[in-house]
């Protein structure tokens, strides 16, 4: 019998990819298509924040696809789509500073509320006609967010610092619902970040233009 569990254990370890003297972690293959590109385009901010997004929204298809998975995928995927909106509104922030010609220091907080109050002060400076009872909303969705998640810790880990338990009076998530918020707010912060990169640019051809 103990053979017998022996030559099972070996049969397993057999089947079983394990890590060799020639594993590398960041060395490219020949399948040219797994081999992503990095700083691929001009804004890094915008390109991590996609890609947090669209992270987040292919596990919620994943979701949708198999019905099964939601009690482990909700916490990547609500971290996903916090730290989408952290960089989208950090990226905006940056870019709208540039085009105020605003030198003051970049903001280093994770608190998404904070980075919202910048943001819809810049808006309002920039467009202040545009959009002012969605900016609201934003606000009131961000708000809603950092209640319960206010510095991108309680989707990370199951309790904080203190050993306080994440999600304590929480017992449910829908993930689709919290998917189709977070690509309405999407719409507004990236259509605001395209009008601020389109002035970006006319900026840079007249100061071209000027020299």
């Amino acid at each position: 019998m103990e053979n017998s569990k022996h030559n099972m254990k070996l049969n397993f370890i057999e089947i079983l990819s394990l890590p060799s003297a020639e594993d590398k972690v960041f060395t490219p293959v020949e399948d040219g298509w797994s081999n992503a590109i990095l700083n691929f385009g001009n804004d890094g901010w915008s390109i991590y924040a996609i890609g947090y997004q669209d992270a987040a929204n292919i596990l919620v298809a994943h979701i949708e696809e198999q019905e099964h998975h939601q009690d482990a995928l909700v916490y990547p995927i609500l971290f996903l789509y916090r730290q989408y909106l952290e960089l989208a509104l950090k990226g905006l922030i940056r870019n709208g500073r540039r085009l105020q010609n605003n030198r003051e220091p970049f903001p280093q907080t994770h608190d998404i509320g904070s980075l919202w109050q910048i943001c819809s002060q810049l808006l309002h400076e920039i467009s202040p006609n545009d959009s002012v009872e969605e900016v609201r909303q934003i606000g009131r969705l961000i708000s809603e967010f950092c209640k319960v998640d206010p510095q991108s810790m309680a989707f990370r880990y199951p309790e904080d610092r203190k050993g306080i338990s994440s999600l304590t009076g929480m017992p449910h998530i829908n993930i689709r619902r919290v998917r189709d918020v977070i690509g309405r707010i999407a719409t507004i912060i990236d259509g605001a970040d395209a009008k601020i990169s389109e002035h970006l640019s006319i900026k840079a051809d007249m100061d071209s233009y000027y020299e």
